[in-house]
């Protein structure tokens, strides 16, 4: 008897024992919920975010289609613009282009320059003539050179400006060509602007290419060839006592 009471004390003691849960393992499940729990809300989070992105991306897009549609308008703009401003371009310089013929041909334009007749000497080297004698009466636009040419030759035009004692190269022409012997005018590619008392020079580069008399003028020259932009002094100017006239001109619309 008391042995099988004492083995129903063991297995109820054993019985009791099982039921019970070790306090760490308690702790660890709660861990885990605690854990799952925040794992839930990283995730939730992520998904938000991701779909923010989703919505963001979508914006980016819809502003570059924008971007795009609006760079192609401008694009177009500004070829039609360009085009309209060249059309514009084209047809007033072929307008001026006619004006200036008729005027040269109808001898309506203005002339600042010596007679245009064939004279008694010619120089016997290249040199740069000044022209004092006949500074530009008024502001304008000169559009070429007219002279009684003796031979075919080179030359380039000049406009000067005085400052103190200096004349002052402000606009140099390209090359320019005598075609023949006799009276010929010659237009500028551009026009050029002019300021009442400008002085104009001819670079010649060859000899005896148009003719002078002495006693009736008051052209200057030297030997020198001044860039643009560069001056050169009255003072070192030849020819004060010659008073040469030289058969040479500018004609153009003053004011």
């Amino acid at each position: 008897m008391n042995k099988v009471s004492l083995a129903l004390a063991v297995l109820a003691t054993g019985l009791t024992a099982g039921c019970q849960t070790p306090p760490n393992i308690k702790q660890m499940q709660d861990e885990n919920a605690q854990l799952q729990s925040e794992l839930n809300q990283a995730n939730a989070k992520i998904a938000n975010l991701q779909q923010q992105e989703r919505q963001l991306q979508a914006q980016i897009n819809e502003l570059n289609r924008v971007m795009a549609v609006l760079d192609t308008e401008k694009t177009v703009r500004v070829q039609e613009s360009s085009e309209l401003r060249g059309q514009v371009r084209r047809f007033v310089q072929n307008e001026i282009d006619e004006l200036k013929d008729f005027m040269v041909q109808s001898d309506l334009l203005d002339y600042v320059g010596g007679e245009l007749v064939q004279r008694s000497k010619v120089d016997n080297h290249p040199m740069l003539l000044v022209d004092l004698a006949n500074p530009m009466p008024a502001s304008g636009t000169l559009t070429g050179v007219s002279a009684h040419f003796i031979k075919p030759g080179t030359f380039t035009v000049q406009v000067m400006r005085p400052v103190q004692d200096q004349l002052l190269v402000i606009w140099k022409s390209g090359q320019l060509t005598a075609p023949q012997s006799g009276v010929a005018r010659i237009n500028f590619p551009l026009s050029v602007g002019v300021e009442q008392g400008d002085v104009i020079g001819y670079m010649f580069h060859q000899p005896g290419v148009v003719s002078f008399d002495e006693g009736t003028g008051s052209t200057l020259y030297t030997d020198e060839d001044p860039s643009l932009g560069q001056s050169i002094k009255l003072r070192s100017l030849d020819g004060s006592g010659d008073k040469r006239a030289y058969s040479v001109g500018v004609y153009g619309l003053l004011n």
